[in-house]
């Protein structure tokens, strides 16, 4: 993904599962995610980032 497609609150996928994004940095193509399991906060490039269409807000599992 880019930095310009992400928004804060949007939930992702990434390589240990499922995130929420926090903030993203345009200049630099990073984003801050929390992790859903242990709520970890990481700094992680956007190319490393999947959209998940089929995770909804306030949930991290499918629907």
């Amino acid at each position: 993904m880019q930095a310009k497609d992400l928004k804060s609150g949007m939930w992702v996928e990434y390589q240990n599962g499922v995130a929420e994004v926090i903030d993203v940095d345009q200049d630099h193509n990073t984003a801050i995610i929390e992790n859903t399991n242990d709520h970890r906060r990481i700094n992680i490039n956007c190319d490393d980032l999947v959209e998940q269409p089929q995770l909804h807000t306030g949930c991290d599992s499918y629907y």
